[in-house]
């Protein structure tokens, strides 16, 4: 596989960098992770070593509340508490594999695409997931009821074809409502989506160009401000990996304690995020454009579709695989052995437990 290794000083200049106190404004880039990745100053001999301060540059491809235990991590201080300064990197996943691959971010919350660039030969992990359920929905016209419905109407997703996501779960579900995609309605590609009032999926349902929508959350709720339905929920016949953190196995196999560390503050997020939704809704606000009611509204949807703790099954690995597989030209040796390793995550969980914290 041909990489094209993205040195984050070069291309600073088209990233949205959030800065580690967790603002939504976009702040300019720190050093290079390897020049700042130095450790702390020692420990007393009285007591324990302290764990070695470590910079982190975080690759995330959006800004979702697939990410919100991330985001509850930097504003609760739990990267603070491990020794962690996490700088969010925000650009698109082609980026941001390449910046992994070449060290130049340590995470990246692109893991469908780190799942893909394995196929082709990457050495990368994804150690955390924030969902095994489609986080994605069907929006329609007043009058459009259910699937059947559909029948001689047009849908818009991003990009027509099995490697959109939106498109290939809409195209299994019309399957198995007995439609043929392909003959009995309409797709039309609209571009990229992203979410809110502005969003070009959104655009084409209020425009007419289109008689129903595949959107996210905030798509989803975008459409229904507007007098649109939702009918259907493909997380209640697809799966999928949502909010999929990966790794390099350099990084797991060199630095695993630093690995161990982030994941002790991504399973606190995690509970926050379930226990706790008046600072999952605050935390929301600053990093997502939304009104407080539609903040509390999706969080209402997607919380329920959450992992514990960010592990899947077995089964819910290799389905969510197999959902990707669908999308992208991904060879067979690519298996959830290969392309997952849950093995940090729950060191970080016993250590969680083992410590007696709870959700303040």
């Amino acid at each position: 596989m041909k990489h094209f290794p993205v040195r984050i000083a070069s291309f600073v200049a088209t990233m949205l960098l959030l800065a580690a106190c967790g603002g939504a404004t976009a702040a300019p880039a720190s050093s290079p992770a390897s020049s700042s990745r130095a450790a702390g100053s020692a420990a007393p001999a009285s007591a324990s070593p302290a764990p070695s301060a470590v910079k982190v540059n975080f690759h995330l491809p959006s800004r979702s509340t697939s990410y919100l235990p991330w985001y509850i991590a930097q504003e609760k201080g739990f990267f603070k508490e491990q020794n962690l300064t996490v700088d969010f990197v925000q650009a698109n996943s082609t980026v941001g594999i390449d910046s992994l691959i070449s060290g130049e971010t340590q995470f990246t919350g692109a893991a469908s695409a780190a799942m893909a660039a394995v196929g082709k030969g990457a050495a990368l992990k994804t150690i955390f997931i924030e969902s095994a359920r489609a986080n994605y929905w069907l929006t329609a016209k007043p009058g459009i009821k259910s699937l059947a419905d559909l029948k001689g109407k047009t849908i818009v997703t991003p990009n027509i074809g099995n490697g959109d996501t939106y498109y290939r779960l809409a195209a299994a579900a019309l399957k198995k409502a007995g439609l043929d995609p392909t003959k009995d309605v309409q797709f039309i590609g609209a571009g990229s989506a992203g979410g809110g009032s502005g969003d070009v999926l959104v655009t084409a349902l209020v425009a007419g160009r289109a008689d129903a929508m595949v959107g996210n959350i905030l798509q989803r709720l975008a459409a229904e401000a507007q007098g649109f339905t939702t009918i259907h929920s493909f997380a209640d016949d697809s799966a999928d990996l949502q909010g999929g953190i990966a790794t390099s196995d350099k990084l797991l196999s060199s630095q695993p304690d630093e690995v161990r560390r982030f994941l002790i503050a991504g399973v606190k997020g995690m509970r926050v995020m379930a226990a706790d939704p008046a600072t999952s809704v605050a935390v929301t606000l600053k990093y997502v454009q939304l009104k407080q009611e539609d903040a509390q509204k999706a969080l209402e949807i997607v919380t329920p579709l959450m992992t514990k703790d960010g592990l899947v099954t077995s089964e819910q690995a290799k389905e969510g695989l197999d959902s990707i597989r669908q999308g992208v030209d991904m060879p067979a040796s690519v298996t959830p052995d290969t392309a997952f390793t849950f093995a940090p995550l729950q060191e970080a969980i016993k250590t969680v437990d083992a410590s007696g914290w709870k959700p303040s």
